[in-house]
């Protein structure tokens, strides 16, 4: 029997991270933070898979928008499911404003050498940046 057409079921997302299963939901739309901009996937979207930046992730419900940072990673579309696997997923209302400006201050004032503290610090950066733009966001 061949395999039933998903088109007209619901959009699901799942975020995974290392520990736990983060979050399973049905949405009508999801924003996702992608290495090299954003990505909108709403029901019907073609498959892919994409690599994470940091950033917030924003899956809109029936009734309000849940917003996540997150901490790269990848994400999958298929069949009306978006499947993310990220190292950290923080609902942004958690997001400590102090610890990203101090971790941001360390970097900008840490001295590198070479190309692998080079990456180290401009990932630390991204990551720092990110968290304040979400943390300053009005809710």
């Amino acid at each position: 029997m061949p395999k039933q057409s998903s088109a007209n079921s619901a959009l699901r997302c799942i975020v995974v991270t290392p520990e736990e299963t983060v979050l399973e939901a049905e949405a009508s739309f999801v924003a996702l933070p992608l290495f090299d901009g954003e990505l909108g996937v709403a029901l019907g979207h073609s498959p892919m898979i994409g690599r994470l930046g940091y950033g917030e992730l924003r899956i809109r419900g029936a009734d309000d928008t849940t917003r996540y940072y997150v901490d790269g990673g990848f994400v999958q579309v298929a069949d009306n499911l978006v499947s993310v696997l990220t190292n950290r997923a923080i609902l942004s209302e958690a997001v400590d404003e102090d610890a990203a400006q101090e971790q941001l201050t360390s970097a900008l004032g840490h001295k590198v050498a070479g190309e692998e503290q080079l990456a180290i610090r401009d990932r630390t950066l991204s990551q720092a940046r990110a968290q304040l733009r979400i943390a300053r966001r009005p809710q």
